[in-house]
């Protein structure tokens, strides 16, 4: 999966995790993020750890799913049914 491939989708979220999601997507680097995250109230930076965690098991979720269609599809190439 390229970098270019990942979409993510986040449901129920308030206008202030939007906002702040655009915000650390905006940002290019670890660093910019660490300094972004060190001007936060200790609440907002739990926040945001949250936020980062649901974006990356969203994206583990979707790799999972395509290991699982690729050995499906291997196992059928081979004459396995599953």
């Amino acid at each position: 999966m390229s970098q270019e491939e990942v979409r993510v989708t986040l449901d129920d979220l308030t206008p202030q995790q939007v906002q702040m999601l655009d915000k650390i997507w905006s940002l290019d680097t670890s660093e910019q993020l660490n300094d972004f995250r060190a001007t936060l109230p200790i609440f907002r930076r739990q926040e945001m750890d949250t936020l980062i965690e649901m974006i990356i098991m969203e994206i583990e979720g979707q790799r999972a799913e395509e290991d699982v269609s690729l050995a499906q599809k291997m196992l059928r190439d081979i004459g396995y049914s599953c």
